[in-house]
């Protein structure tokens, strides 16, 4: 129960972070793209690799965070098979 609402935490974190990233590089791709379109693409990947980057590290975090976390008690029930 508690990887769940650590999960759905996790999720609307990455969502609203996600959107406001998105919606900031937006505004200056479409700036950008009145005088000079090959800076605007500069920017719209510059903005989708900080995107990408951030999801990627928040996920790997909390997953070992939640990983680390569980570890103790799954071997503390496997016991002798553990090892």
């Amino acid at each position: 129960m508690i990887a769940y609402l650590i999960g759905a935490a996790t999720s609307m974190s990455a969502g609203i972070v996600g959107m406001t990233i998105a919606t900031s590089t937006n505004v200056r791709v479409t700036y950008l793209c009145n005088f000079d379109q090959d800076k605007a693409l500069k920017v719209a990947y510059a903005g989708g690799q900080v995107l990408g980057f951030f999801l990627v590290s928040i996920s790997l975090t909390v997953i070992e965070i939640i990983i680390l976390a569980y570890k103790p008690s799954i071997l503390w029930h496997l016991g002798p098979l553990a090892s």
